[in-house]
């Protein structure tokens, strides 16, 4: 199957792969299974209610890396509320995706989500 141009940049090039490397708290948010085809773990540093870090970790098809690449890249330095606004429908037209795969996007949005959640559960009023 092929992909697009943005797609296969993305997948080659990750963008905040891996660890947050900056000091401080760090929130998390996992979601998926290798069962459901895609394993995605966000973190996210969150400083006076912005997104100060934000990277990922996953498994998953080429179409999964490079829409957690695409979404984090994004994300970096955007409020908070972010994390739970993110629209997997835009994602998905901007990167071609089929539609059989759409359920990916979806737990990419469960992670996000949950790191947010995350945050709000472990962190003290003052740091948000």
């Amino acid at each position: 199957m092929r992909h697009s141009p943005l797609v296969q940049e993305h997948f080659d090039n990750p963008r905040r792969l891996g660890p947050p490397q900056g000091p401080g708290p760090v929130a998390c948010g996992r979601a998926g299974s290798a069962a459901e085809g895609a394993r995605i773990l966000i973190e996210a540093r969150i400083v006076a209610g912005r997104i100060e870090e934000i990277t990922f970790r996953a498994l998953g098809c080429p179409w999964v890396i490079a829409a957690c690449s695409l979404a984090v890249d994004r994300l970096a330095g955007a409020p908070a509320a972010a994390l739970a606004a993110f629209d997997p429908g835009a994602l998905a037209a901007e990167l071609d995706l089929p539609a059989e795969r759409l359920g990916r996007l979806l737990i990419l949005q469960d992670a996000l989500r949950n790191c947010l959640a995350d945050w709000d559960t472990t962190q003290p009023a003052t740091a948000k």
